[in-house]
């Protein structure tokens, strides 16, 4: 019984290797109930994952505050590039005197542009829609994702 136990949970744990982070992070910003807990427990358990889910979950509150789709909506008041590659953001909710300052990575701005374009908020570089499409076009090619109903 624990050996049929063992086997599944390597099974389980090693379907998640190989997954593209920077696919898996475009993913769950652009539609995070494609990979549900019970059917991709791995993406749940490994920590370099978890980070990658948490990336996600900060692009997409920001995502939420620049649509208004809560209680208020946020101003962009600042965009700017810095030398290590990342895109400094800055806005403002100024119902509440809130002002947000956060330093994203490149892909992380670019699903950001990616998704704020698909609402129907802002223009999309070329360069941004490319760098997502590739970052999601590598989760297609990884096969670890593919699901076996076998394993569960």
């Amino acid at each position: 019984m624990q050996r049929e136990k063992d086997r599944t949970r390597k099974r389980k744990s090693s379907s998640v290797q190989g997954v593209n982070p920077e696919g898996l992070l475009c993913a769950l910003v652009l539609a995070p109930g494609t990979f549900p807990r019970n059917r991709f427990f791995g993406l749940f358990e490994d920590p370099a994952l978890r980070r990658v889910r948490r990336r996600a979950y900060h692009v997409r509150s920001i995502l939420r505050q620049l649509l208004g789709t809560g209680k208020e909506q946020a101003l962009l008041i600042g965009r700017a590039e810095l030398d290590d590659a990342r895109v400094l953001l800055r806005y403002r909710i100024e119902s509440v005197k809130l002002e947000r300052t956060t330093a994203l990575s490149t892909l992380e701005a670019a699903v950001l542009s990616f998704a704020l374009h698909r609402a129907g908020h802002g223009e999309l570089e070329d360069e941004d829609r490319a760098r997502v499409e590739r970052a999601l076009q590598s989760l297609g090619e990884a096969s670890a994702l593919d699901h076996h109903p076998e394993q569960d």
